[in-house]
């Protein structure tokens, strides 16, 4: 069938256009993620800075009182129970939309609010991500393994020849793990068309069409740095309008009120900000998602009608 790197590339904006509920939708499910998150954050701020104090206090310490590891601990306990739960959440939530954006390409009639839904395609969807990150993993560990292994063998030698072997290897390890990703990207929408889990029928499917789907992902990725790039326009100035002062862990406040205000729900500008966050992030959802799922229907030809004879 026929499939153009350049037309998948636009499919989040032609779903969104054609069911403009849809991101309503994954904008509203992202909202509550994102208020969840600052409700836990303003909870946990105190428990983290206490945290990093008593750390920074133990460094050097050869044995530290015993009394002080278990406040230590307990500190770290209470940031966990703050925040431990946001994790789960954010797995369902994923899940959650990126078999929603495929479904609406793949079956623009199907039924639910932004084509959002809770069962087994989700969970399908969340097996067959778990497996490929961890795979993700695996390689990068073995890459850096590999590349480890070479430049030592460089260093030791001395030579000019060992250094370009090393930097074969490193660029090798990387041609590798970028064809692995481009051939295995099809995984999720196959999955949700088919219902069942598929993590490496990809293979068959991006046969002979890795260089279109290369340049699918890269347009994607230019696509979804200048829709980053433009809502910055309007977080930036919503953050100056806050009223607040930015910080960070890394800058040495220790102002666990100034912190907790950054978190604090009953501010109209950090609701506003969450809102319009909400809103970005479903639209990069489904310009990122989209394109995978547009270009499994139209290398499949999935939905088209059969010939006749």
């Amino acid at each position: 069938m026929s499939f153009s790197a350049t037309e998948a590339t636009f499919e989040g904006f032609r779903l969104v256009r054609r069911n403009p509920l849809a991101l309503v939708a994954w904008a509203l499910l992202y909202a509550v993620v994102s208020v969840a998150s600052l409700f836990a954050m303003s909870r946990a701020v105190g428990p983290l800075i206490r945290v990093t104090e008593m750390a920074e206090a133990m460094e050097g310490v050869t044995s530290p009182p015993q009394a002080d590891v278990a406040a230590l601990f307990q500190a770290m306990g209470e940031v966990f129970l703050n925040m431990g739960w946001l994790f789960p959440l954010s797995i369902v939530v994923g899940a959650m939309l990126a078999a929603a954006v495929a479904r609406g390409v793949l079956t623009p009639n199907a039924g639910g609010f932004g084509y959002l839904k809770l069962g087994m395609d989700e969970v399908r969807v969340f097996v067959v991500t778990l497996v490929l990150s961890l795979l993700s993993m695996v390689l990068l560990m073995l890459l850096v393994f590999a590349v480890g292994i070479a430049a030592g063998i460089a260093q030791a030698s001395g030579t000019g020849i060992a250094v370009l072997a090393a930097v074969i290897v490193g660029l090798a390890g990387a041609a590798l793990a970028i064809w692995l990703a481009v051939r295995l990207c099809l995984a999720v929408p196959i999955t949700v068309a088919e219902k069942r889990i598929a993590i490496f029928d990809s293979f068959a499917v991006t046969r002979g069409r890795f260089w279109p789907l290369l340049g699918m992902i890269i347009l994607t990725g230019v696509m979804v740095i200048i829709i980053g790039v433009l809502s910055s326009i309007i977080t930036m100035p919503l953050g100056l309008m806050s009223g607040l002062e930015p910080w960070s862990f890394g800058s040495g406040s220790t102002d666990i009120e100034a912190m907790q205000a950054r978190f604090d729900l009953s501010n109209p500008w950090v609701i506003a900000s969450a809102v319009v966050e909400a809103v970005v992030y479903a639209l990069t959802v489904g310009v990122l998602y989209a394109p995978f799922a547009a270009a499994y229907r139209d290398i499949t030809g999935w939905g088209a009608p059969a010939p006749t004879a």
